[in-house]
């Protein structure tokens, strides 16, 4: 009897700030990278031994199934400069799988309803983020859904948030002294600072915040992994 294909290759299409951050920090959890991009400049700002990285166009489908898509891609990340590209490729990957899980960039105020229309799974849309609006959603159920397949391994990936206690490892560090990423397997996506009025710091903003007993860290990973950093903060420095 035929083996089923394992969905083990994680795609991301453009070159920018974004596209350079998920590929490092999946890239050190030892998953199957690839950039897409005809920006021959993109891999050498990208050092790392497990990052391929190849020239193609996005518009043919042909091109498209040679990348694994229909057969061992899991994820993709269309993280495209222009919004118009983000639509075409996911209209395009999804008609060749609609099992595939597209993760993609909203570039301007009305294009996250084009997205999730072409059947975008996860819009990131940094428009919408501000600090009411994300510890608004962090309170709702809705940002607890799962998101289906993974993107670390078989396990289901969350959006959680993590509340720093007083005492603990991360008291008082500054952000990128934390070092979270390469201490869990977890992507952490920003700060909601509690003294600024619950205002959410992205993480590619450049902003290097001192975190504080009450922030919020907002992060993407495994139930385990998730539960693993509650446990390390919940535990106070004697």
């Amino acid at each position: 009897m035929k083996k089923d294909i394992v969905r083990d290759k994680v795609l991301l299409f453009g070159c920018n700030s974004m596209v350079i951050e998920v590929a490092g920090q999946l890239a050190n959890k030892d998953q199957n990278i690839t950039i897409i991009s005809q920006d021959e400049g993109c891999v050498k700002r990208i050092d790392h031994k497990n990052i391929q990285f190849k020239q193609l166009d996005y518009t043919d489908d042909e091109a498209l199934k040679t990348l694994g898509i229909g057969k061992d891609v899991s994820v993709i990340f269309s993280f495209f400069k222009k919004d118009s590209k983000n639509v075409y490729l996911t209209i395009s990957a999804k008609n060749i799988d609609p099992d595939v899980l597209i993760i993609t960039l909203s570039q301007s105020l009305d294009s996250s309803d084009k997205l999730r229309a072409a059947g975008a799974d996860k819009v990131i849309d940094p428009y919408e983020i501000s600090g009411r609006k994300i510890y608004n959603m962090i309170r709702r159920p809705l940002v607890s859904e799962t998101i289906e397949q993974a993107i670390f391994g078989q396990n289901l990936i969350n959006l959680a948030d993590v509340k720093i206690r007083k005492n603990c490892f991360l008291d008082g560090k500054r952000l990128e002294e934390s070092h979270l990423s390469q201490n869990y397997n977890l992507i952490l996506l920003g700060v909601v600072d509690k003294e600024l009025g619950n205002e959410f710091i992205f993480k590619l903003s450049g902003i290097d915040h001192k975190l504080d007993s009450n922030d919020l860290l907002v992060v993407i990973g495994t139930t385990d992994e998730i539960e693993r950093l509650r446990q390390d903060i919940d535990t106070p420095l004697t």
